[in-house]
């Protein structure tokens, strides 16, 4: 039993009512003596005279629970009156006990009620029980962590009567305590009670992206959503990424289908066609890439997926048409550092085919030096590898023997189209050696 000071003076015992058994003599009391304590606790409790209305509020509470409409009104005046004087009250003990006797209403209105044949939800009190911890939370630090059980009850008992804030209340609730599974499975309730539902779904959503931070962590969970609901989408998609950006080439492999099954657009072809470029797949590469482009929304990375096709020849061996699509990328951006050193590259490539490496093989490194100069211009981001590259091939340039020999003038315009590099046709200048 609880004991707090009486707003009257002294220690009284104010529970000890609320506390008997219904079946008391009080409780045969007739309608009219029910009316006066109800008029006389009311009185006061409409004039915000709390401590006042306590006394018959109680004989009310004990005699005649569900007077005057056969409902759970008398005790939510009961709580209010209680917190109210709580709120009030300087002494922190007994604003404690106040606090207390508030909560000793939650846990027993229900079957008191229940017993008087009054009308009572179970689920509205226990909600009640929560969100009266919450808003009171200054006061109730340590009852904190019951609210996410309280809401989580109230759910279970009438889902669709509960509002997405307290849904996401549990959820968070279930991620503060650690316990992931536990969120994990009331999203997966939630997902099955609410398919319709436009704030449910986006709310879910967001925590399916913030429950599981690490790609790995993520890979795992989406991993087993997917066992649960093979055909979902959405879910093959994110693990189809997941396992991209974590190298777990098998399972990119044995999604490809699936993802082309659900989402056939130009980013899903061109993301294989990235695979399979890194795993030595050029001409299966290639092909993932024209097909990105023939997609609706192909131009929406033209620039990348031309680059990559550059790439995918370049791997192939067909320098002419790897450079074809290096251009067509920078039709589209003039800005695009990788394509400028992607010709470099060929060029060099080019000379180390043509193998002879005499006076006219360097002067192509004039022309390479030009597109890693022309890069590290436009570029920031590719900057430092273009000046590293263009140091590089300096040394190679025709000495001033070769220059002499040859009667090339430094400054004048010079053109590699001969032998082997016939396919190059492009001017560049004699640089100095």
């Amino acid at each position: 039993m609880k004991t707090l000071l009486s707003p009257f003076g002294g220690a009284a015992i104010v529970l000890s009512l609320l506390m008997l058994a219904p079946e008391t003599a009080l409780s045969q009391s007739g309608d009219q003596e029910k009316a006066m304590y109800y008029s006389l606790y009311y009185e006061d409790f409409k004039n915000e005279n709390y401590a006042g209305a306590l006394q018959n509020l109680q004989w009310i509470l004990q005699n005649a629970p569900g007077f005057p409409r056969n409902n759970d009104r008398n005790f939510e005046r009961a709580v209010k009156v209680f917190r109210e004087m709580a709120v009030a009250e300087e002494d922190l003990a007994t604003r404690q006990a106040y606090f207390d006797s508030a909560l000793v209403i939650f846990d027993t209105a229900v079957s008191r009620l229940q017993d008087a044949n009054a009308e009572v939800s179970e689920r509205d009190w226990i909600f009640a029980k929560g969100k009266f911890i919450q808003e009171n939370a200054e006061h109730l630090p340590d009852l904190q962590p019951m609210i996410t059980d309280l809401y989580r009850q109230a759910y279970d008992l009438e889902p669709q009567k509960l509002q997405p804030y307290y849904m996401n209340y549990i959820i968070a609730g279930y991620a503060q305590k650690g316990d992931k599974q536990a969120a994990v499975d009331f999203i997966d309730v939630l997902d099955a009670e609410f398919p319709e539902n436009e704030e449910v779904r986006t709310m879910l959503t967001n925590w399916r992206g913030a429950l599981f931070t690490s790609p790995e962590e993520r890979f795992d969970f989406i991993s087993s959503q997917l066992e649960k609901d093979p055909s979902n989408c959405q879910f093959i998609l994110e693990k189809f990424e997941l396992a991209l950006d974590l190298g777990f080439r098998d399972d990119v492999y044995q999604l490809e289908q699936r993802v082309l099954n659900c989402e056939a657009t130009s980013k899903t072809f061109f993301l294989l066609g990235v695979m399979k470029l890194e795993d030595g797949e050029a001409d299966q590469a290639f092909g993932m890439f024209e097909q990105a482009m023939g997609m609706p929304d192909g131009n929406e990375r033209a620039k990348d997926i031309y680059y990559n096709m550059g790439i995918a020849q370049q791997q192939l061996g067909r320098l002419s048409r790897a450079r074809t699509y290096f251009r067509r990328a920078l039709d589209i951006d003039r800005n695009y550092g990788a394509a400028y050193m992607a010709i470099g590259d060929l060029y060099v490539t080019a000379v180390s085919n043509c193998g002879s490496f005499e006076r006219e093989d360097r002067a192509v490194y004039w022309l390479v030096t030009d597109y890693y100069d022309r890069a590290r211009s436009v570029d920031p981001t590719v900057a430092g590898a273009a000046q590293r590259k263009s140091r590089q091939y300096r040394a190679y340039y025709p000495d001033q023997e070769a220059l002499f020999f040859k009667g090339w003038q430094v400054g004048q315009r010079y053109v590699v189209d001969y032998g082997c590099y016939g396919w190059i046709s492009e001017a560049t200048t004699v640089k100095s050696p």
